[in-house]
Order: C-alpha cells, then structure tokens, then sequence
C-alpha cells in the first residue's frame, strides 16, 4: 500500500513523495518514504518530470520511520507542533522535519449585508516535510490541509496493521506455548 505526493513547479525545485507501506527483515509492517527531486519543467503542458533523476542518488531519498516516529508525525499534524528528529545510516545524516505553517488562501463568499461576493484572505492550517541529507541535499513538500489528513490517515492505517501483525504473530506464540504443555495429572477441585 503507498500513498504519492507530485509537486512540480516552474522553477524546477519540486519534489514527489511516497510513502509505502511495506515488510521489514523481521517480516513485520514497515513505513518507508522516499522523495525524489524533480528533473524538468514543461512550461507549454505545465508538468513537471521526476523519472530523469531516478537512477541519481543525490537527487533520492529513502528513510524508513519505526512507529513512535511515526505516532509523533501524527501528533504533529493534530495538534500542529513541529515534529523533527535524525537518521544516521552508514555515511549519510538526514535531518527530518514536519513543521506547520499558516498559508494565506484567498476566498470568495457572499457578505450577508449586501449580498455581493466579496474576496479575502483567510489563513490555511498547512504543514511541510522537509527531509535533509548531510547538510546540503535538500527534499522538501508543502501539503495541503486536505493533504495532511489523507497523510495522516494513511499513518494511522500503517500503526493499525503494525499492531494487528504484531498481536497476531503473540497469539500465534502463546497458542504454539499451550499445546506444546505437557498436560500431567490434573489438580483435584
């Protein structure tokens, strides 16, 4: 199961984001997120394109996140805090962090008074991601209020079949424990 950002922009500074769920070497529900920075810009079709920096490692990030980072993402999108923390792996030192910010958005509605539509700013709860590699690779995504939820959903899902596996594989130790009991004399009642 995966969820993808794509964030092209005109300057070319974009990035897309997925986070799959996938299977640890201890065969359990893992949460991955890799980033990729974008590669071009169409500006007849305005589309950007990430599949040229695929076999660029500079230009991809892979960071795999245990479940208490994970809970503290989704604590950070509730209750709008930063969350940042730091991976070591081999050479590489990535710093990660969710940070809120208040995004303007302008928007149309009808004045009750007067009845005309009339146009203002209101302020959107939005949140960025911004993953760095040693201090100069930079992936970064700004997300949408709408975004954030689909995201935070999609975290809650992964803890849920984390805990799931982890709960089945206990019940599936203690049923193998019990049967494997040597059943003696039964106590008197």
């Amino acid at each position: 199961m995966s969820l993808s950002l794509y964030k092209p922009n005109s300057k070319n500074s974009g990035c897309a984001f997925n986070f799959k769920i996938g299977t640890s070497k201890k065969q359990e529900p893992t949460l991955y997120v890799s980033s990729i920075q974008q590669y071009s810009w169409d500006s007849k079709t305005h589309t950007g394109n990430f599949s040229g920096n695929k076999d660029d490692s500079d230009k991809n990030i892979h960071v795999k996140f245990n479940e208490w980072e994970v809970g503290s993402i989704i604590s950070a999108f509730e209750t709008r805090m930063e969350y940042s923390t730091f991976h070591a792996f081999e050479d590489n030192k990535t710093t990660i962090k969710f940070a809120p910010w208040d995004k303007p958005k302008k928007v149309s509605r009808q004045d009750p008074k007067t009845k005309k539509y009339v146009e203002e700013t209101v302020i959107a709860p939005a949140f960025g991601i911004n993953l760095t590699r040693n201090g100069n690779q930079t992936f970064r995504v700004p997300l949408e209020p709408g975004e954030v939820e689909t995201i935070k959903a999609f975290l809650k899902a992964f803890l849920g079949k984390l805990l799931d596996d982890r709960y089945e594989k206990e019940q599936a130790r203690l049923r193998k424990a019990r049967s494997s009991e040597p059943v003696g004399d039964l106590p008197p009642f």
